[in-house]
């Protein structure tokens, strides 16, 4: 992870601020480095003896040249290089994941098709690489990190263009012992696109069994063996000695061409019955071990040293305007009523090593945030003008086909102790919670206000102990926050999408437009998704706030729309007319659209796990979707009106009918698995985490005249036999009014007298 700078480190490397150490290799020291808009970049350091070298930076600036040439969803690019500067330095786009060395070395060799799907993922990036005209010389386990969306090709330092010679300089052999071409190793050999192709066969080997193809060694041995003798692949599954096999054939000409080998490895797939999971899946393509590991390290990850404040200011010009925080922290042009407010316990001061915060796979929805499903408010206080909203689980970017075990350890980097199930952990009476919150990196952010006199605003809680950190005061009403990379995204209703530090909650940027936000913000991979009242799909610079692009869809005015969701490259959402569109992430235009039955209207935000879209739509049906194509794949009758949201789980869509039921329908078929009964009507979505459904029912009077309520409890339900764990029955004639957040083992949610508009509480209860 991250280390401290030392003494003699640098603090400023051209206009990327050094935060911390990520390590060292032979061309010198990594380092984190932030832009001023807050993007993250490995920064890597020309040792000094390399950087006197006259020859040395000639070849380091064509190799820069070449570099930079590369693009590709498997790569990591290079963003920016001063090779005058003293010292010489290169930054390369940081990606957040583990390398394949780290996890096998801690896990194990890998299962057939997880390696047959990291050997689609690095021949897609070959593709790009050798697309650009480069070679990359030097692929090797400690270069590819494994990502959530798939395995990234890093470190381009030693990159040649295609065809150059395979010594950088006379008697130099350049690439890594065990994975080298026999070409490389040659005088006067010649590189080319096949010399990679020899080294992925080396690397796929290496996952299948955990050691190469080679055996060990001194590099001298390993170098003979290349050259001379057969690969040892007797420890290879067939289906992968097969590939590995061709690929390691002596001469280049006998290897197979990268498309052909990518065409091969996704065919032998779906012969294994899978499909290549990118980009709808993000995690399932990892072996459980790894994925597990890649959660934590990604929940250790994303708090990034943080710098105080952001540098550069301005205003976009046009309709589309966005505002950028100045250093201390106010904007240059409109801002909140009031300046973020310190609270009794502030938020500790961002260490340089990180801590290990705790934010669990989010659930049901965009990824479970594979999503892993945003909940869509269906409902609002507008007496008192308090709207409810959702709650969800952030952390990395997940698969809702992954353990959404909403288990972790605190923001100390300590798993909470063991409390029983449905036990109060902690409360905050008074709180009239708004528009719901988001629990992320040991902290609970919510939207709300101290009774009803005072003001609404955004605060930040401890997640473990409820204790308050800061509050962001605004005189509007706040959509469901979203929480990324140390910032939170929040959407005043109609107004404007801010981002704060979520450090201190100071302001960094707003957007807003003719068709002000109005939902709840998607954020990934570096782009703000947030949809206008009027049909508009906003994508939005996560750094600075700067508009990408716009999508127009069907939308009835006056009628909150469902907020997007984004995975895998793709941006999802209904209309009013019961479709959902598919939009490519990148450019804005549409994939694909899928209609209801009946053509009624979209509600709620979609579900995408495993490949597949899950929505429901006012014709009372659940539809499954290929994510891909836009094929339906089947539907369900959950009810003859509109169905709640569908949230995902290991392998279940969970669903109610807002009567007197939930659901639990098979993923794959649609075939009913269980039904719950509930006593009392319902009104916002479920939940899951950790192996249970948690809804929520409305309490409602058994008549005018009585005093006596039914309904109103919380419930925990197994998700796998529907069979009740246990409930909750809040204070006396208090009801939850908000959709629920699982995280932590923990279930957050908000109450109130809705009769008597009075007796507000947060709640946290264990799960």
């Amino acid at each position: 992870m991250f280390a401290e700078l030392g003494a003699g480190d640098p603090r400023q490397l051209g206009r990327y601020r050094i935060v911390a150490r990520l390590g060292a290799g032979g061309m010198g020291q990594v380092f984190l480095g932030r832009s001023p808009g807050g993007r993250s970049v490995a920064v890597k350091v020309v040792r000094a003896e390399l950087a006197e070298d006259t020859g040395f930076r000639q070849r380091f600036a064509r190799e820069v040249a070449m570099a930079r040439r590369v693009t590709g969803v498997f790569t990591a690019a290079v963003v920016d290089a001063d090779l005058d500067a003293s010292p010489a330095w290169l930054a390369t786009e940081y990606v957040l994941g583990i390398s394949l060395e780290e996890a096998i070395a801690q896990h194990g060799a890998w299962p057939a098709t997880a390696v047959l799907a990291l050997g689609a993922g690095l021949a897609e990036a070959l593709e790009a690489i050798h697309g650009a005209g480069v070679v990359h010389r030097d692929l090797k386990p400690s270069n590819v990190l494994l990502a959530s969306e798939g395995p990234r090709v890093i470190d381009f330092g030693i990159s040649v263009a295609d065809g150059a010679s395979a010594l950088t300089r006379t008697g130099t052999v350049v690439g890594t012992p065990g994975f080298m071409a026999p070409e490389q190793l040659a005088m006067g050999g010649r590189v080319s696109p096949a010399s990679d192709v020899f080294s992925l066969g080396a690397v796929l080997a290496f996952a299948a069994t955990g050691s190469g193809p080679f055996g060990t060694g001194s590099p001298h041995a390993l170098y003979y063996r290349i050259v001379h003798e057969e690969p040892d692949l007797s420890g290879l599954p067939a289906v992968i000695g097969a590939v590995v096999a061709r690929c390691l054939a002596k001469e280049p000409q006998e290897r197979p061409a990268v498309a052909e080998l990518l065409e091969e490895l996704a065919g032998e797939l779906r012969s294994e019955g899978q499909e290549v999971p990118w980009p709808h899946t993000e995690h399932a393509w990892l072996p459980r071990p790894v994925a597990i590991a890649l959660k934590e390290h990604i929940r250790t990850g994303t708090g990034l040293p943080a710098e105080r404040g952001v540098d550069g200011s301005g205003v976009g010009n046009g309709p589309f305007a966005h505002q950028v925080a100045t250093r201390s922290g106010g904007a240059p042009g409109p801002v909140p009523a009031h300046p973020p407010t310190a609270l009794a316990v502030p938020a500790p001061p961002t260490p340089a090593t990180p801590p290990s915060p705790a934010a669990p796979p989010r659930v049901g929805g965009t990824s479970l945030r594979t999503r892993r499903q945003a909940l869509a408010a269906l409902a609002g206080l507008g007496a008192v003008g308090i709207g409810f909203t959702s709650w969800k689980v952030v952390g990395g970017r997940e698969s809702s086909s992954g353990d959404p075990s909403g288990e972790g350890p605190d923001e100390k980097g300590a798993s909470r102790p063991e409390a029983k199930s449905g036990i109060q952990l902690w409360s905050i009476p008074d709180f009239a919670v708004g528009s719901g919150a988001t629990a992320a990196d040991g902290a609970v952010y919510v939207s709300g206000s101290a009774g009803l006199e005072d003001s609404t605003a955004l605060h930040a809680f401890g997640a473990a102990d409820g204790k308050p950190r800061w509050t962001f005061p605004l005189d509007a009403r706040f959509q469901r926050p979203e929480v990324a990379d140390g910032v939170v995204y929040l959407t005043s209703t109609g107004d404007k999408l801010y981002a704060l530090d979520a450090a201190d909650g100071r302001l960094r940027w707003s957007f807003t437009a003719p068709d002000a936000p109005v939902t709840t913000p998607e954020v990934t991979e570096g782009t703000v998704y947030v949809c206008g009242s009027e049909g508009r799909l906003f994508a939005i610079d996560a750094t600075n706030g700067k508009h990408r692009w716009v999508y127009g869809y069907p939308w009835k005015k006056d009628v909150l729309p469902a907020a997007p969701v984004a995975v895998g490259g793709m941006a999802y959402v209904g209309d009013s007319e019961g479709t959902l569109h598919a939009i490519d992430a990148a450019t804005g235009r549409k994939r694909w659209s899928h209609p209801s039955t009946s053509g009624s209207q979209v509600f709620s935000s979609a579900a995408i796990a495993d490949g597949t879209a899950y929505y429901t739509s006012a014709d009372g049906r659940l539809y499954a979707v290929d994510a891909t194509s836009g094929e339906r794949l089947w539907s369900f009758r959950v009810s003859d009106l509109q169905p709640s949201g569908a949230v995902t789980a290991d392998g279940m869509v969970y669903v109610h009918d807002f009567t007197d039921t939930l659901y639990a329908v098979n993923a794959a078929d649609g075939k009913l698995r269980w039904s719950f009964p509930l006593s009392g009507s319902v009104s916002l979505d479920p939940a899951v985490g950790g192996g249970t459904v948690c809804i929520a029912t409305s309490r409602t009077k058994k008549s005018e005249q009585s005093e006596e309520y039914t309904g109103g409890k919380l419930y925990a339900v197994d998700a796998g036999t529907g069979r009740e764990r246990w409930s909750f029955d809040p204070v006396l004639k208090t009801e939850i009014r908000t959709p629920l957040a699982i995280a932590d083992g923990t279930v957050y949610f908000g109450v109130v007298d809705h009769f008597q508009l009075k007796n507000f509480i947060l709640y946290a209860l264990a799960l």
